[in-house]
């Protein structure tokens, strides 16, 4: 049983630093992009007719992406509020009817995902020529790196702590 959850742990933080390696590439690789996209424009007169529709492309994978990392380390936006104003046992309740909320949209966001990119794979992107189902695999994609971080700030909820604090170990 210990080498079952010694596997689970490994594989835990290596989606969770593969989904942080994704996110951060994305990131990057965008930002590159878009700098090169003002210098073609505004330096050299020939702004590529790809940029553009590329960078939003980008910026897609890279909220849906994204989220799940916001999921797994609690800063996702959560209305804290009405938590805050109830007792203890109340506010446990409450984030856990929130995690089945959350659990609930990112399944309806994997399943309709798939039938997305699916159904409007046939269409091509102005610009790149390429097919839709490849930006539309953003929602599914997005979806399964969020229900596996979902689960993962369950089974281990420390990691999010270490990461949060800054790798200073938890309180």
């Amino acid at each position: 049983m210990t080498r079952f959850l010694s596997v689970c742990r490994f594989a835990d933080k290596l989606f969770f630093w593969l989904n942080a390696i994704i996110v951060g590439a994305i990131l990057a690789a965008m930002s590159v992009l878009v700098f090169y996209g003002i210098v073609a424009r505004y330096v050299l007169d020939a702004p590529p007719f790809w940029g553009e529709e590329t960078a939003r492309f980008m910026m897609f994978f890279l909220v849906l992406t994204g989220s799940a990392l916001a999921i797994r380390l609690y800063q996702h936006p959560r209305l804290t509020m009405f938590a805050d104003m109830l007792p203890v046992r109340g506010g446990k309740w409450l984030s856990v009817i929130s995690d089945a909320v959350v659990l609930g949209t990112l399944i309806v966001l994997l399943v309709q995902g798939i039938q997305l990119a699916i159904e409007e794979g046939i269409m091509r992107t102005p610009a790149l020529r390429i097919s839709y189902f490849w930006i539309y695999l953003a929602y599914p994609v997005g979806a399964g790196l969020g229900l596996l971080q979902l689960i993962g700030a369950h089974l281990a909820p420390k990691l999010a702590e270490e990461i949060n604090d800054g790798g200073e170990g938890t309180h």
